[in-house]
């Protein structure tokens, strides 16, 4: 079962703010994450829609991008601490 739309919108975002903080290419992401580069795009690009989309994820890439980000699976969908 996808994700709603508000969950795919939190969870794009949050990726690529991580991602980005830590210099991190999507591809590289991908590999320590076990998933491919196509899924992370689909991941952020959910992120970046206003109304966000529903996206297809289960929780070994759930957890194996959080693992790679060095972060807890919660803290993927929660707003950032900044609120944007």
């Amino acid at each position: 079962m996808p994700w709603d739309a508000e969950a795919g919108r939190l969870l794009g975002k949050r990726v690529r703010e991580l991602r980005d903080e830590k210099d991190m290419t999507q591809e590289t992401l991908a590999h320590l994450a076990g998933c491919t580069k196509n899924h992370v795009q689909v991941i952020e690009a959910a992120g970046r829609l206003d109304m966000g989309r529903p996206i297809n994820l289960r929780l070994s890439t759930l957890f194996g991008i959080a693992e790679a980000l060095d972060v807890e699976p919660w803290d993927l969908i929660k707003e950032s601490a900044s609120g944007s």
